[in-house]
């Protein structure tokens, strides 16, 4: 309890003192600089000799701790520049599917000057170490695992350098503006919903029901009954079956009111996987939630549109602009 507080003080703190942007410069306010765990045992060290020193009046021991002294404070300066000035932008991320994990790409431009070790980490994970040339930008892919949908902003992200000696630590925590799309994570709910010319009985089959008649072509077995030019044939005729340019049989509509008794999440999941199957047999197909429906269509554009209206289902105004939200209450 008092370790969450702690925590909560501390990251308050953190967003009042470096604020949430798309990029950040490294200056003395965003860098914190401490000794390290090496560091700290090396004072110890200078303390323990400059008491032996004096204590035999010894003038090597003192010289040779003065300058062991010297020698951590130009650790101090070397250790701060390697992070001053650093430039950090937030380089974009691809939508995933919750549980999946996001690759958000990092740009790190040491404008003009090169950075040695520098260490990056989500909180709680593993640093991963970079090093930066001083001629070009580096682009850094930082994985994370995402578990809900909607418009996700990570957390922030560790920078820490103990570049040249290891005794001083220098580091920042950077929020930066990512929006990763998190859309649903496909779950099957059962066969695709049947198309209109799967519910026609004969008497309505019988009429035209799809967008461009394109005649008729002599009966085959596996054709359609329902397609049937039944009228010509009970006058002795051939039969015939009709044809469509672009038949309603392979419009299908994704409706939130088929999936009924699940919950929110199971619903969202399972509209996600029919209409990945429906992009993956090249169907056409629309969608329709609550107060949101997206017209008949198929290919790259339109299944983005469909799995962003899924991912964002339930969002505010204020999650639709690109700011965190909290998440519709099942």
């Amino acid at each position: 309890m008092l370790s969450q507080r702690i925590q909560r003080y501390w990251d308050d703190w953190l967003n009042r003192r470096i604020k949430r942007a798309h990029s950040v410069v490294l200056n003395q306010s965003r860098i914190f600089i401490f000794p390290s765990r090496a560091g700290l045992g090396f004072c110890l060290l200078l303390l323990l000799m400059l008491l032996l020193a004096i204590n035999y009046q010894n003038n090597l021991v003192f010289g040779l701790t003065f300058w062991l002294f010297s020698l951590l404070l130009v650790a101090i300066f070397h250790t701060y520049a390697n992070l001053s000035g650093l430039q950090l932008q937030a380089a974009g991320v691809a939508p995933v599917y919750a549980g999946d994990s996001a690759r958000f790409e990092l740009l790190l431009d040491g404008r003009g000057r090169a950075r040695h070790a520098l260490a990056l980490a989500w909180r709680g994970q593993a640093l991963d170490t970079v090093w930066l040339e001083a001629e070009q930008p580096l682009r850094v892919s930082l994985s994370l695992r995402v578990e809900q949908r909607g418009l996700y902003q990570p957390p922030r992200l560790r920078l820490e350098s103990h570049f040249p000696l290891g005794l001083i630590r220098a580091w920042t925590w950077v929020a930066l503006d990512w929006r990763c799309l998190v859309y649903p994570a496909p779950r099957w709910a059962g066969e695709l919903p049947p198309s209109p010319g799967d519910t026609q009985d004969e008497h309505s089959a019988a009429m035209p029901w799809g967008d461009d008649f394109a005649g008729f072509h002599p009966y085959q077995p596996g054709d359609p009954l329902r397609r049937a030019n039944w009228k010509a044939y009970a006058k002795e005729q051939p039969l015939m079956i009709k044809e469509y340019s672009q038949s309603m049989e392979t419009e299908i509509l994704l409706d939130w009111d088929l999936l009924e008794g699940l919950s929110v999440e199971q619903r969202l999941s399972g509209l996600c996987a029919w209409a990945l199957d429906c992009e993956r047999k090249q169907l056409p197909y629309a969608l329709r939630l609550p107060g949101i429906a997206v017209a008949l269509g198929r290919g790259d554009a339109h299944v983005a549109e469909v799995l962003r209206h899924l991912a964002l289902y339930g969002e505010d105004s204020e999650t639709e602009n690109g700011a965190a939200a909290k998440r519709r209450q099942q």
